[in-house]
């Protein structure tokens, strides 16, 4: 067990400074005060640094509440801090380590066998997304500390040798920690637990000065009652809440007493590692299913690709001859149409020619009519205007006459209006004479009334003039009064202005000192930090010119190993295609031998349906002999279809096949009877000629005597170099040259077989091909897996160079960047000296410049304080004179207002004057307008008679000579027709010799249109026919990769190559290629690849299986331990809850009772309680202090089952009487000889049982003070 030895606490809630609170050894210790000074804070202090991660629990809406908030008088605080000294003492509590250890070695164990399902997932998406093949992590319980988890971390390293960013996910999986600290502590050793919280939100823990995890903290205290439930730690108010809580929370109590918090941490990480297990073996079993479903399409299209590549290369060879033979047919089109069209363009020059000369009489014939009718229609044009100018004329000859008539009249009217207007002008006359003896009389009477307004005009103004005199000298007397009194009023504010600055330059004189002393201090600081600095900067300058120099090392070794690593793959890359091919076409000719592709169609369904038929054919001829490629066309001509014979064992087999092809009505084919045959020897392959074909077929002994019975003639066969006229002709024999040509009895001959592509495409060249692909594979394959090896090693090898790269450049850029953190330091140091050097400077000119200030200061406040009393002084005299003017000032405006009455008397009289005048000169000046009117009309009316009496004569003339026009006009129309007939006569000839060469015109046109149709034509076919062949050009690039003319140069053609047929069968074998669709080309390589993978998710799901039984055995451990300990512990505290029930109550009854559930690790537990002389009843309606006895009861119970290290009780007595609250202290007074306690309380009895007081106050509003007294 561990005594809690003292308490220190710095700014967590109320407890602003650094308090420390020293406890006794043992018995109880009291912790009193006043309400809201702050005496809980020292229990949420303890359950904090204990590892409390509620905000709630400590009384706060959120974790950073605990934090000293401020208050009126003090700054928040920026960081809480509680720290726990407890030492260990001899009653060493007896925990079972060692199940612990078990446990814990267990789960280590399944977190090995983990498998990483969710990186099998990804790799698993790349290779559908790569393969183009169609088809999420389970995270731990976050409520259980340390659970396995996958974290992605991004970290930064600059290439060695360039200034490239190299960016990388790092995945690191946390596995099962049990402890990362020794918690077995000795008797007498101090522990001390610390925890820190900052405003910025992070968090530290601390144990004996080490920085640890909050499960190291909760396991050194589990079982301890201060973890977890912690029933050692009873806040305000949850005396109560134990026995309202729900009865799956009040089990925990028993749990924490009963020591198994530890298993159920434990248990709940089996939980989630089962659970885990489960869902990872379903997705990899999914996985498998996948790709299983994968590997079965890959066979088939691998498959299928070698059919596919063996088509394609019949296509390409049938192809090559098409296009030589097309590039031939369209060369020789394309010439012959060029002479054709060579003649056609002669015929049409000629032609054109012909048209050019008949386009040149049709212009001049047809622009002689053209004149004819210009000119018939300028006859016309001028007739027309002729008639029009008769018609005008006559129209004019009318018009002419009206205006005569209506001049006559206008006349007549104009005399008229100038005799009336001589009238009106006379009387006109007369008015205006006896207007101007009416204006004569009137001016005289008002230049009278002028005179005598003026001379009163003279008076007023002089008075007038003598009240703006007194007015104006009043004004200057008021400004001088208002100057001199502003003057006073401004010399008071100028006064107090400068004692209010001279005081606040005394104040700053000070402030000014104390600057001068802060300055001294700052520039003594920054010059001893610019010395510390510059050192460090000089020692890392040494540690950066080292490392540079090992980089430029590296960066050369990363160099050689990367261009070691480059020419290791180009050699791994030409060996690993080459091996591709060769496996390719190895394959695709195993799958034809396989399915007898290369047989015929008999042989093909014989061992196709062996079943049907009952026979296991042995195999053909050919796969029973070997030939060298010299003797390969010997051996096919001597035995020809009988290589193709089926081998059976006995004479039963041969009969079952041939009655099988009669029934099936097959065909014929060959049967050899061969028992007990063995595989064919190794051909001649060291360049001599075997004598025999039996020499050369390489035949096992025993299938050598099976072909000499049934092949005597052919076996005994001659084998030559070349057939001469010197040969044998023995009637017996058969002589076979090596190229194939065979004589049979010296009389048959038969010439070689050879193929259109020039390729030997026979059965033993395919056996033969098939036989040496199988070798060379074999020795490509390991020339890769050589290569492959040393990829491997130069890989590793740069790898490892490049992390020294990397890491060295990351310890290059951590200097460069402290480096530039000192280099910026100490410029910024440089600053500051310069700046607190320029700073003392301005503070001392300050101080004398504010001294010098200060003395003027005083000197204006003397000076400003005289002016004011000779303002005040001259403001007195002013206000007297004023007084004196303002009465001279009336008796002139009295004056002026006697004038002003005779002045406005006069100006009516001369106003009346004045207006009549007006009158009647305004009467004369408009008579004397109408005069000037009258007259002028007069002259204008005169002037217009005259000019209408001349136009009447004008007109009479011209009337006359119109009369005389059109009277001669008739001769003039018969003229004009006899000269549009003659015109038009003309025109009609004209025309006709035009129409005549226009048709010879149009016949030499429709000649050439044809010829020009014909050349035409020919030119389309040439086109079509050079476009036909730049197409051929351009796919047999594009299909063949090679020109057209190398192809016609390397290429012959057969006599009897059929053009047209051997387009419909490129075109067939075309449509057969397109038929097969989608063809995966790297579908073997990709299979493999598959097969692997399968393999290798095969053993991972079995781990996967047995992970989840280790985890199953370990969550049945842990189950069958905790139910062991919590059975035993709740016997017992039900026991002790019932004794101390009833010495806390003098009788009645308590107990818990487990309610039913399957499992005792899940039951809630019901507190029954029934006090002295009550009935049985609802724990809840008991009275508060029965509630808070019967909750005491059971902490005691808990207690004296499992002790804890202290105990801490916030005012848990508060709702008891005396007599209740004498038994609780007899209680804990009892138990405290075990267990420290360690007592909030208001009580005076609780008081008296404690062997040291701590009084808790507040003499700083929101800051609470400690202070302690001992009780000897």
């Amino acid at each position: 067990m561990f005594k809690l030895q003292r308490l220190e606490i710095t700014g967590f809630k109320s407890f602003a400074d650094y308090t420390e609170i020293v406890f006794t050894g043992s018995g109880i210790t009291a912790v009193v005060g006043p309400n809201g000074c702050g005496k809980s804070n020292v229990s949420d202090a303890i359950s904090w640094v204990l590892g409390e991660q509620r905000a709630k629990s400590l009384r706060g809406a959120e974790m950073k509440d605990v934090v000293f908030q401020g208050s009126k008088n003090r700054k928040p605080s920026g960081m809480a801090e509680v720290v726990l000294h407890l030492v260990r003492d001899e009653n060493t509590l007896d925990v079972d380590d060692t199940e612990l250890e078990d446990i814990d070695e267990a789960l280590s164990e399944i977190d090995e066998k983990a498998v990483d399902v969710d990186a099998l997932e990804a790799e698993h998406t790349e290779a559908e997304t790569v393969a183009a093949v169609s088809d999420q992590a389970v995270g731990d319980d976050p409520a259980v500390v340390d659970e396995e988890a996958v974290v992605e971390e991004k970290a930064q390293a600059a290439q060695v040798g360039s200034a490239q960013i190299v960016e990388r996910t790092i995945k690191t999986k946390r596995h099962w920690r049990p402890r990362s600290f020794a918690l077995d502590f000795a008797p007498g050793e101090a522990v001390s637990v610390t925890r820190r919280l900052y405003l910025s939100g992070e968090s530290e823990y601390q144990l004996n000065g080490k920085t640890c995890r909050l499960r190291d903290i909760q396991d050194l205290f589990s079982g301890t009652g201060l973890s977890g439930a912690h029933y050692a730690i009873i806040e305000q108010g949850r005396i109560g809440q134990i026995l309202s809580a729900k009865p799956a929370d009040r089990r925990n109590l028993i749990e924490e007493a009963a020591g198994i918090s530890k298993f159920r941490t434990r248990q709940r990480a089996a939980e989630s590692r089962l659970d885990s297990a489960k869902t990872n073996l379903g997705r990899i079993s999914d996985i498998v299913s996948e790709i299983d479903k994968q590997a079965n399409s890959l066979r088939r299209q691998a498959a299928k690709t070698r059919r596919y590549i063996a088509l394609q290369e019949d296509f390409r060879v049938l192809l090559r001859k098409l296009f030589v033979a097309e590039g031939k047919h369209f060369s020789l089109l394309i010439e012959e149409l060029g002479t054709q069209l060579e003649s056609a363009r002669t015929l049409e020059r000629d032609l054109a020619e012909k048209v050019s000369a008949q386009e040149e009489v049709f212009r001049t014939a047809t622009a002689a009519a053209r004149s004819a009718e210009e000119a018939l229609s300028a006859i016309r044009q001028k007739h027309a205007d002729n008639e029009l100018e008769r018609d005008r004329t006559e129209r004019e000859h009318r018009y002419q006459s009206q205006q005569i008539v209506e001049l006559k009249a206008r006349g007549e009217r104009l005399v008229g209006d100038i005799s009336a207007a001589e009238e009106r002008l006379q009387l006109a006359a007369s008015e205006h004479e006896r207007l101007s003896e009416e204006e004569q009389k009137e001016s005289s009477e008002a230049d009278a009334s002028r005179l005598i307004l003026v001379e009163a005009e003279k008076h007023y103004n002089a008075k007038l003039d003598d009240v703006r005199r007194i007015e104006a000298e009043m004004d200057g007397r008021r400004s001088e009064l208002m100057r001199h009194t502003a003057a006073v009023e401004r010399f008071d504010e100028i006064a107090r202005q400068l004692a209010f600055n001279l005081e606040r330059m005394t104040e700053r004189s000070n402030g000014l000192k104390n600057e001068a002393m802060r300055a001294e201090e700052t520039y003594a600081e920054h010059v001893a930090d610019a010395e510390k600095v510059g050192g460090e900067l000089a020692a890392e300058r040494e540690r950066l010119d080292a490392y540079n120099t090992e980089k430029q090392q590296i960066v050369a070794a990363v160099s050689e190993s990367r261009e070691k690593l480059r020419t290791a793959e180009e050699t791994f890359r030409a060996a690993q295609n080459e091996h591709s091919r060769t496996l390719n076409r190895l394959e695709t000719l195993r799958e034809l031998e396989e399915k007898r592709a290369v047989y015929a169609p008999q042989i093909q369904r014989i061992f196709g349906e062996q079943a049907a038929i009952g026979v296991r054919p042995i195999g053909v001829l050919a796969d029973f002999i070997s030939v060298s490629e010299r003797a390969e066309k010997a051996v096919e001509s001597v035995f020809g279809q009988y290589l193709q014979t089926v081998l059976v064992k006995d004479l039963a087999d041969a009969r079952k096949v041939s009655s099988w092809l009669r029934q099936n009505r097959i065909g014929r084919v060959s049967v050899l009877i061969a028992p007990n045959v063995k595989a064919a020897s190794n051909g001649h392959e060291n360049g001599v000629l075997p004598a025999t074909i039996g020499d050369a077929l390489g035949a096992s002994p025993e299938m050598a005597g099976v072909l000499r019975r049934a092949f005597p003639r052919e076996m005994a066969a001659v084998l030559v170099e070349e057939l001469r006229d010197s040969v044998d002709a023995d009637e017996n024999k058969i002589v076979v040259g090596a190229n194939g040509e065979m004589l049979v009895g010296g009389g048959l001959f038969i010439s070689s077989r050879e193929t259109d592509s020039g390729k030997d495409d026979s059965l033993l060249a395919f056996k033969r091909e098939l036989s040496g692909l199988s070798k060379a594979e074999a020795m490509l394959a390991k020339d890769v897996a050589a290569a492959e090896q040393v990829v491997l090693r130069e890989s590793e090898a740069l790898s490892v160079v490049e992390e020294k790269a990397v890491d060295l450049q990351s310890l290059i850029i951590k200097v460069e960047r402290h480096l530039l953190s000192l280099d910026l330091q100490e410029k910024n140091l440089k600053q500051d000296i310069e700046r607190a050097e320029r700073h003392r400077k301005v503070v001392a000119d300050e101080i004398e410049q504010l001294a010098g200030e200060m003395t003027e200061v005083g000197r204006k406040i003397e000076e400003a304080r005289e002016s004011r009393r000779n303002a005040a002084e001259q403001s007195e005299g002013s206000q007297a004179e004023l007084d004196r003017i303002a009465g001279e000032l009336a008796a002139a405006r009295e004056r002026a207002d006697m004038e002003n009455s005779a002045l406005n008397e006069k100006r009516t009289m001369a106003a009346t004057s004045s207006e009549r005048r007006r009158a009647v000169h305004s009467a004369l000046k408009r008579i004397e307008s109408e005069q000037k009117e009258v007259e002028m009309r007069i002259g204008v009316l005169k002037a217009e008679l005259a000019a209408t009496e001349q136009k009447i004569v004008e007109l009479t003339g011209s009337v006359s000579e119109i009369s005389e026009r059109i009277s001669g006009a008739g001769a003039d129309l018969e003229r004009e027709k006899a000269e549009v007939d003659a015109a038009i006569m003309a025109v009609t000839a004209e025309r006709e010799a035009a129409d005549t060469a226009s048709g010879e015109l149009g016949n030499l046109n429709r000649l050439a249109v044809e010829a020009m149709n014909e050349r035409g034509a020919f030119e389309v076919r040439q086109a079509e026919a050079t476009t036909h062949l730049r197409n051929i050009h351009e796919n047999c690039a594009q299909e063949l990769n090679t020109s057209l003319s190398e192809l016609m140069k390397a290429e012959e053609l057969p006599e009897d190559f059929q053009l047209e047929g051997s387009r419909e069968h490129v075109e067939s074998l075309r449509e057969r290629l397109e038929g097969f669709g989608a063809i995966n080309m790297l579908a073997v390589e990709e299979l493999a690849e598959a097969e692997e993978r399968l393999l290798f998710l095969t053993s991972q799901r079995q781990d996967i299986i047995e992970s989840i039984a280790s985890a199953e055995e370990a969550l049945r451990e842990i189950k069958e331990r905790s139910r062991e300990r919590f059975k035993n512990a709740f016997e017992a505290i039900n026991a002790n809850f019932s004794t101390f029930f009833q010495e806390l109550f003098g009788g009645g009854r308590g107990e818990m009772t487990l309610l039913e559930s399957e499992d005792i690790l899940e039951a809630g537990i019901e507190v029954v309680a029934q006090p002295p002389g009550k009935r049985l009843q609802n724990i809840l309606l008991l009275s508060g202090g029965e509630k808070a006895m019967t909750a005491i009861a059971l902490v005691l119970a808990i207690f004296k089952y499992r002790p804890s290290p202290f105990c801490l009780l916030d005012e848990v007595d508060a709702p008891l009487d005396e007599a209740n609250v004498g038994r609780f202290v007899d209680q804990i007074a009892t138990m405290a000889e075990k267990t420290q306690f360690i007592v909030i309380t208001h009580n005076k009895r609780t008081m008296e049982a404690a062997r040291a007081l701590y009084g808790v106050t507040m003499q700083e509003a929101g800051v609470s003070k400690v202070v302690s007294v001992k009780f000897e």
